[in-house]
């Protein structure tokens, strides 16, 4: 396939996050997949799309927590304000200016063609922009880690304070935990139930918003 890369200008406000797309129940895992690469697209990359136009956008990530819900809120924003790219090996440039979001192609003048670019160009971007995001996935993946482990320490804490002394240092201490319970009282038994539920809500949890709800 010819490497025939133009850019396009976007118009005003077409390069935000367009509003997700819905994943039917009964979707398949390629269906899954392809939900996932569309993941914050912006309104520009989704109208070109739909008309069968391979798109690229350089972009970024800002991720920020809500001051009163700690919910976690992401946005995607461009690295090149007002362009995208578009790849073309079939010279369809009349299809590109025909979609609404696009305000033009770029050229040096009014009367030249679209400005080609170097497929090598267009690589090295994607290169950088997956590169950043492996970097942010492991730092996410860090910070999840270092979380659990703070909270898991403190929960087992409380629950040493609570459960019964007499622990053999060989079983772990939810084993203890759950084989103590017919010997405690009721209070101190939904003490120790509270705890533990924690726990495994901490083990199963596979993102840091899930981590920082367990209480």
């Amino acid at each position: 396939m010819a490497s025939n890369w133009y850019a396009v200008r976007a118009k005003p406000g077409t390069q935000r996050m367009a509003r997700p797309l819905l994943l039917a129940a009964n979707a398949t895992e390629q269906d899954k997949v392809e939900w996932e690469r569309r993941k914050g697209e912006s309104i520009l990359e989704r109208q070109l799309r739909q008309e069968g136009i391979d798109v690229y956008m350089p972009s970024f990530w800002i991720r920020t927590k809500h001051h009163r819900t700690n919910k976690l809120i992401e946005r995607r924003h461009p690295f090149l304000v007002g362009y995208a790219f578009v790849h073309l090996p079939e010279f369809e440039f009349e299809r590109v200016r025909g979609v609404d979001a696009v305000m033009c192609m770029l050229a040096p003048t009014r009367n030249a063609g679209p400005v080609r670019f170097p497929e090598a160009m267009i690589s090295q971007f994607m290169i950088d922009e997956f590169d950043a995001a492996q970097r942010h996935r492991l730092q996410e993946w860090t910070d999840m880690e270092r979380r659990r482990f703070k909270k898991q320490n403190h929960l087992r804490g409380q629950l040493k304070k609570v459960l019964p002394k007499g622990r053999n240092p060989r079983s772990s201490l939810r084993e203890y935990a759950d084989h103590a319970l017919d010997r405690l009282n009721d209070v101190v038994r939904a003490r120790v139930l509270s705890i533990t539920a924690q726990l495994d809500a901490l083990e199963a949890a596979e993102t840091l918003a899930e981590i920082d709800a367990v209480a």
